[in-house]
């Protein structure tokens, strides 16, 4: 299917502005040695780049791999072949992670799900974060589960390694381990992955070091926001639009006259989004508590070309092939009960784990899983949950989701047979 997708599917002016800046990024690495989002590639006689620190350097790096002069059709093909590449040993990833859970051929169907998804197939044809991305994070948390299993430092220290790159890569999750570590003090239970947690925070540390001593070296600008700033700003619209306005969805910070003050500063962050908040604080208590983790997890993309389209294209199997459209029909079907049951997968395996009924390393798995997917649920609970942010995310969930699904079959049928036990009792 991934290579289908890529052979079949036509973007439609594929340089657009996040992908257009993660190009940018790489030239500049590559030509001028200077991390810069600059399109000095679209210039004739283009001169030194002014640096910034926009945007995380990971997948710059990844496309450097593949550019040989420009950017052309010859690199965006090695990209997306690459990326349907890491799409596939995604799926293997998500069986190997759900394998430490479910049985092998309850494994199969997280796995067989990721292959399903339409995003999992189109993310691949974009040269945007979301497959490496995706790859990364499942990555490291089977190597974080192998890591818990065997006690190997070794396996600490690869484990916090590739987290780094995944955080290199998006900083989503990029408080989640100093967190983690933070909580082992705290937690007495806890206390004896004190070390091998430290371990990987070390190696987390030494990767990411360099690139937060650089982003600090740049001075914040209207040209070098405070993506943090932003996305806090850009998540305070309740559903995604100023003052209820639909004109521009997606965008409300367009119709906001006080934008530039609130993207200034935090004191203007405050002063702005905290009187709308004290003015109508219960439309904003649940926007933040209902709406953002119901955008965060919604199919419907917001400001994309479609649900499975992040840009236009004007040929792709989802559009031409019966097949594709199938598969496209029966994930939105299935999309809101998985998203539902993954939370409560990931709920009970700390709240009520013998529910789940999983062997002791199962539930150490299980709860790492859930802990990765309800931290993304919270942290774009505070910031901009755009549904996109969420497609990396929906292969642990899927896990989660059948672990509960598997929990739920389980308790229905001891139900059933007491219930059946009582009636013949009483006969």
């Amino acid at each position: 299917m991934q290579w289908t997708t890529i052979r079949e599917t036509h973007v439609v002016a594929p340089a657009r502005p996040d992908a257009a800046s993660y190009v940018s990024y790489a030239y500049n690495l590559r030509t001028f040695s200077v991390y810069s989002r600059a399109h000095t590639w679209l210039e004739k006689a283009p001169g030194i780049p002014a640096a910034d620190a926009v945007s995380t350097p990971g997948y710059p790096l990844f496309l450097t791999a593949f550019m040989r002069d420009k950017p052309d059709l010859g690199f965006m093909y090695r990209v997306v072949t690459a990326q349907a590449i890491l799409g596939v040993l995604t799926t293997l990833l998500v069986f190997l992670l759900a394998r430490m859970v479910l049985t092998p051929p309850l494994a199969c169907v997280p796995a067989l799900l990721t292959a399903l998804t339409p995003q999992m197939e189109t993310i691949s044809t974009y040269l945007l974060t979301e497959s490496l991305f995706t790859a990364l994070l499942v990555l490291s948390t089977l190597l974080f589960a192998a890591a818990i299993r065997s006690r190997r430092p070794w396996q600490w220290a690869l484990a916090g390694t590739v987290f780094a790159l995944c955080c290199l890569v998006r900083p989503t999750l990029q408080l989640l381990l100093p967190l983690t570590l933070v909580l082992m003090f705290l937690v007495k239970g806890w206390r004896r992955l004190i070390r091998p947690v430290a371990l990987a925070t070390a190696c987390w540390v030494v990767l990411l070091l360099p690139w937060f001593a650089y982003k600090e070296s740049i001075p914040t600008s209207q040209e070098n926001p405070n993506l943090l700033r932003a996305s806090l700003y850009h998540g305070s619209f309740p559903d995604f639009m100023y003052e209820g306005q639909k004109l521009n969805f997606g965008y409300p910070y367009r119709d906001d006259p006080h934008a530039a003050e609130i993207m200034a500063s935090y004191a203007g962050l405050e002063k702005w989004v905290g009187a709308r908040v004290r003015a109508e604080p219960l439309h904003y208590l649940q926007w933040y508590l209902i709406g953002k983790p119901r955008y965060f997890l919604s199919w419907y993309p917001v400001a994309a070309a479609s649900d499975i389209f992040i840009y236009p294209v004007d040929a792709s199997p989802f559009i031409s092939r019966p097949s594709f459209q199938l598969m496209h029909a029966l994930m939105v079907g299935l999309h809101w009960p998985l998203m539902l049951f993954g939370i409560g997968g990931a709920l009970l395996s700390w709240v009520r784990p013998q529910s789940l009924g999983l062997s002791t390393g199962a539930l150490g798995t299980a709860r790492l899983t859930g802990l990765m997917f309800l931290s993304a649920i919270l942290l774009h609970m505070i910031g901009a949950p755009f549904p996109r942010y969420s497609i990396p995310f929906r292969p642990l969930a899927f896990i989660l989701a059948v672990a509960a699904a598997v929990a739920a079959t389980r308790t229905a049928n001891a139900l059933r047979g007491e219930a059946v036990r009582r009636a013949a009792a009483r006969a």
